[in-house]
């Protein structure tokens, strides 16, 4: 059985053939040779680089779903001045961008975890959670955002300055903590006020619920301390944990049954004084004491109202003090008001002009002089007083006489009165 020959059959054929072959043997060298070269495997060059590309893919894919995303923050409004805020955000895997940016009043940046912030001294803000937590801040603040978990719905902010109001909504399981270099607050559904007053030292105030406060103190072993509704605790290194009851509010007050407004001092020739206030303990007495003696004593009304009374010994100024005792004999600091009682009136009131009571024309010029600080009004109507004592107006006179009052009041009410007639011709 015949067979076609190979390719190496051939190429010894070859060799022992003349040195010019046949055109047949040529020809079919040729095609052997053509038919082996195209049953040889072909060279892919291209699958070694779609190999690496797709490598590159992967791992390009793996790197971002392990990369952390920001996948909640809080929400920084800054009301006035502005907020410094220095973040760090992931860009991949490990890789990340940090940077600083002002925000200035009117705008907002969505905080993230690590992230801090102070604000200018002249300065305010709000930073809402996602749970409608909210912290109100003031200028001055400083804070890092340490945790937010809503998962574990746990926040934790750390202050290293400035005063904060919280109010966080009662939510069950959620924890709320508000951190100093001094003491942790912890609640769960509170309104509290903290500051920090030094890096040893912290105020809290709960304003509705109850709070948790801990004394960063190892050398005490970190004590605790329940802040209820209404009261005040100041967190100090070194010393005992105190609650006592915050300081009451001045509603208004009464002179004679006329309300009135305390602004510095209250002046008055009234002798006996109403003081009507607020409080958020519930419970209690209200106290007025002067010098450390006490004046009088009030029980607060469950809706947390009070009134004291006041009577005026002499004429003098008296410093009072407002403050509420708790039923465990606990007592707020005190709310100053300074009252002074002044029956005296102005000793001086003297017209210098015109000198005769007779005067010519329709208008005429009224001159004269009182003490500092005191008020002038001519048949009721003001006249301007400058910082000497002087006053001067033109005043139109009706013809023939003319009745004239002169009055000087003081800031307590007390006044001084020169009548006088002036004659038109």
């Amino acid at each position: 059985m015949s067979h076609e020959p190979t390719v190496e059959e051939l190429l010894r054929a070859l060799a022992r053939e003349d040195v010019r072959p046949r055109l047949a043997f040529k020809v079919q060298l040729t095609e052997r040779l053509i038919a082996a070269m195209s049953a040889r495997p072909r060279a892919l060059w291209w699958r070694p680089v779609l190999v690496g590309i797709t490598a590159l893919l992967v791992l390009a894919l793996v790197g971002w779903f392990l990369t952390p995303r920001m996948t909640t923050g809080a929400t920084l409004v800054v009301e006035t001045g502005e907020a410094r805020v220095s973040w760090q955000r992931p860009v991949y895997f490990r890789w990340t961008r940090s940077g600083t940016s002002s925000i200035p009043a009117g705008q907002k940046f969505l905080l993230a975890e690590g992230d801090r912030v102070v604000l200018s001294g002249d300065g305010s803000g709000n930073l809402t959670f996602p749970d409608e937590s909210r912290l109100y801040l003031a200028g001055g603040t400083a804070f890092v955002l340490e945790e937010m978990d809503p998962d574990r719905q746990v926040t934790r902010v750390t202050f290293t300055a400035g005063e904060v109001r919280a109010e966080v909504p009662p939510l069950p399981g959620r924890l709320f903590e508000v951190g100093t270099g001094a003491a942790t607050v912890r609640v769960y559904g509170t309104v509290f006020r903290t500051r920090v007053v030094a890096s040893d030292h912290t105020y809290s105030a709960t304003d509705d619920g109850t709070t948790r406060v801990t004394l960063l103190d190892p050398a005490q072993g970190y004590p605790s301390v329940d802040v209820p509704a209404g009261y005040e605790v100041d967190a100090v290194i070194g010393q005992p944990l105190q609650v006592r009851p915050q300081a009451p509010h001045i509603d208004h007050l009464t002179l004679n049954g006329v309300s009135v407004e305390a602004e510095g001092i209250l002046i008055s020739n009234q002798p006996g004084l109403g003081i009507f206030g607020k409080t958020d303990t519930g419970s209690g007495d209200a106290l007025l004491i002067l010098e450390g003696r006490l004046v009088d004593r009030a029980p607060i009304t469950p809706e947390g109202e009070f009134r004291l009374h006041f009577q005026a010994p002499a004429e003098g100024e008296y410093a009072l003090c407002i403050a509420i005792e708790a039923p465990d004999g606990a007592r707020s600091p005190c709310v100053s008001l300074s009252y002074r009682y002044d029956t005296t009136p102005p000793g001086i009131l003297r017209l210098l002009e015109p000198a005769m009571p007779e005067v010519s024309g329709e208008t005429v010029t009224i001159r004269g002089e009182t003490e500092v600080g005191v008020r002038v009004r001519l048949n009721g109507e003001p006249i301007p007083v400058d910082p000497a004592g002087m006053f001067t107006t033109r005043w139109t006179l009706q013809p023939g006489e003319n009745q004239m009052t002169l009055e000087s009041c003081d800031e307590a009410g007390n006044c001084t009165r020169l009548e006088f007639v002036l004659i038109r011709r």
